[in-house]
């Protein structure tokens, strides 16, 4: 899968999430028109691949084969599945064309195994620049997993172009924080992370970002204010793919106009 071939940026609706009633009640109900529809209307509003969160509960979970055959049988997407769940094994046989697994952390255990998974099903990964216990703010944190990261990869055998690494927002969760930031994530080091990944892979992995993720708590429209602020900066650092609300026609539209700097175009060249 590579999306970004259509403007050197790819794509992902953020909606078929368990937090949205509608893809609830479709996955709960097995209404496969339903979730054609939900799916289809991210496609036609500029999603080039799709994020399926389908949340903790185990009976939601289980529903991952059927939700992939239920969307790519109107829509032959490339679909992101989440990487935990007993029935991703089966997921991955029956989706079309290159999935992603979205996502893990860093540990070593939980990556390990998702990367030979990824690579004998020749998917991509997520792989959130997180160990348990670690939430990693500073930049050397980062890319010293990052690193960790790329080397495991190299030894599983799975292509450092195939891994999608998620720098990650760091979350605020005091209100006062929010206010005295005017609701800003703390921009400057994964604007630096996601530069220096491209350098400390020679430019093979790819790095990706939920903009949801660095707006928590924030109204709707000062979200779409937001994500349309940082959006252009994330891709002038570097970035290669956003998980995105492609309802927000505004913030679609900044992101239809971003272009890879020169060295992610000669990369895919």
């Amino acid at each position: 899968m590579d999306g970004r071939k259509k403007n050197g940026f790819l794509l992902i609706g953020e909606s078929l999430h368990i937090l949205n009633p509608k893809f609830q009640k479709a996955v709960e109900h097995q209404d496969a028109a339903a979730l054609a529809r939900l799916a289809g209307q991210q496609v036609l509003d500029g999603a080039m691949a799709l994020d399926i969160n389908l949340g903790p509960a185990k009976a939601m979970a289980d529903s991952l084969p059927w939700v992939v055959e239920a969307i790519q049988q109107q829509h032959p997407v490339p679909l992101f599945l989440p990487a935990l769940g007993n029935n991703l094994y089966q997921a991955l046989q029956i989706h079309q064309g290159q999935a992603t697994i979205n996502a893990v952390t860093a540990h070593p255990s939980q990556l390990t195994e998702a990367l030979f998974l990824a690579r004998d099903f020749d998917a991509n990964l997520v792989v959130l620049l997180t160990k348990p216990g670690l939430q990693a703010f500073d930049v050397q944190q980062r890319l010293h997993i990052a690193l960790e990261v790329l080397e495991l990869a190299d030894s599983v055998g799975l292509p450092q172009h195939r891994l999608y690494l998620d720098p990650l927002f760091s979350v605020r969760t005091d209100p006062l924080t929010w206010s005295l930031s005017r609701g800003f994530p703390d921009l400057d080091p994964v604007l630096q992370t996601i530069s220096l990944i491209g350098d400390l892979s020679n430019q093979q992995a790819n790095t990706i970002l939920a903009l949801s993720n660095g707006s928590v708590g924030l109204p709707a429209q000062k979200r779409s204010q937001l994500h349309c602020r940082i959006l252009p900066l994330l891709v002038e650092a570097g970035l290669d793919a956003a998980v995105l609300n492609c309802r927000d026609q505004v913030l679609m539209d900044v992101a239809r106009k971003q272009k890879a700097p020169l060295h992610k175009t000669l990369k895919a060249a």
